[in-house]
């Protein structure tokens, strides 16, 4: 479902984004970060659009947590199997460009979405979203506009974009 919000949307605390949304929780309210890996090196991917190492990942996480890079790394890596992972030196994630986050994902910041992306890109969701017991609950993200929010439930997000589940991201403090 989509949901137009205030021009002053983000000005608001997250309880009065939520409230805005209809969340029942600050713990629905997600943003999507392109990460890039500055390391990458393409002649090390196992095949044509190996989400086992690529140059840029989209990460869906909540707005309560921050994606930890290291954990980013060692998620990513462990996608390969033992004898097959990258040394950790081929992986340096940092938030992509504006140019960058433009050109692959068609949208601007505070607009991104995993919904609708120019380019094919791997989508990381945060494990701490699908740890909830309650997979049809509503997750919020970006609809492709800085005003439009577009939730879905946790399973059918899964279900349409299948996404790397991994342990990415830290609570807040």
């Amino acid at each position: 479902m989509f949901k137009w919000v205030p021009e002053d949307y983000y000005s608001f605390p997250l309880s009065k984004r939520a409230e805005i949304l209809g969340a029942q929780s600050t713990f629905q309210l997600c943003k999507s970060m392109l990460m890039e890996n500055r390391a990458f090196d393409p002649s090390l991917c196992a095949s044509a659009g190996d989400i086992s190492y690529s140059k840029f990942y989209l990460v869906v996480l909540q707005y309560e947590a921050t994606i930890t890079t290291k954990k980013l790394q060692s998620e990513v890596r462990a996608i390969r199997p033992v004898a097959q992972r990258l040394d950790p030196s081929k992986f340096d994630f940092r938030v992509a460009s504006e140019e960058d986050n433009a050109r692959l994902t068609g949208y601007s910041h505070n607009a991104v979405s995993p919904l609708g992306m120019l380019e094919n890109v791997p989508i990381v969701l945060s494990k701490a979203i699908v740890s909830s017991d309650d997979m049809t609950q509503i997750i919020w993200m970006g609809g492709g506009h800085i005003h439009c929010k577009v939730g879905m439930a946790v399973s059918d997000f899964i279900k349409a974009k299948r996404p790397l589940v991994l342990d990415a991201t830290d609570p807040r403090n």
